[in-house]
């Protein structure tokens, strides 16, 4: 037998044994990300609300406007920048 042929065969016993097996996943279920699981990794991405219209938005990604040593995270500038207006008014 030349090597082609043997490479075609290995390949096709590969697929079928693929095809037979359903892919399983060897993952566990809670999944693995960098060899740790979701339970293992720190959770700092919270969601926090945005004081002006209310919508919850992932800390990482949020517009950071600190007053008084107080932090506030906004969902775009222009949330940030109607709740400075605001500060001014005297709210």
């Amino acid at each position: 037998m030349s090597p082609i042929r043997l490479l075609i065969l290995a390949i096709l016993f590969y697929i079928a044994y693929r095809l037979l097996t359903g892919g399983r996943r060897t993952v566990e279920p809670d999944d693995r990300v960098e060899g740790k699981s979701y339970k293992e990794m720190p959770s700092d991405d919270v969601l926090v609300e945005d004081p002006v219209c209310k919508k919850l938005v992932p800390k990482m990604q949020a517009v950071k406007h600190q007053r008084a040593g107080q932090s506030f995270y906004f969902c775009s500038e222009e949330c940030c920048r109607k709740f400075i207006s605001q500060e001014g008014d005297g709210e």
